[in-house]
């Protein structure tokens, strides 16, 4: 959640800021001026590549995660596929089946019917 900073609160911060770096200014001279602005410089850059590497980190951990979705959801899917390959074989056997089926019954019928003497 994302807050939008009031006037007010920009003005404090900053005058926070300029009351702490005037502070060093007047009690530690200017030497401490440059060294504090050195250790946020230094604060700073090892925050970057601490996060760097934070975030390589958890980016690699869900690369991982994603990988090994992926791979049953690929397993998953060929199982699907031979299935989906073996129940259409099944089909066409059960219709070539009853197609012979069919072709033997009216064969049968037609026999019937010379039999009983009804030329049809």
């Amino acid at each position: 959640m994302k807050t939008k900073a009031e006037p007010y609160q920009k003005y404090f911060v900053l005058g926070v800021i300029i009351a702490f770096f005037g502070g060093l200014v007047i009690f530690g001279g200017m030497w401490a001026l440059v060294i504090a602005i050195a250790c946020l410089g230094v604060g700073t850059l090892l925050g970057l590549t601490v996060g760097a590497e934070m975030m390589r980190r958890d980016t690699e951990i869900e690369m991982a995660g994603l990988r090994s979705q992926y791979e049953a959801a690929s397993e998953l899917a060929y199982k699907l596929n031979e299935e989906l390959t073996a129940m259409a074989q099944r089909a066409e056997s059960a219709e070539r089946d009853l197609l012979a089926s069919a072709a033997e019954k009216t064969s049968l019928r037609a026999q019937l019917d010379v039999l009983h003497g009804d030329p049809a």
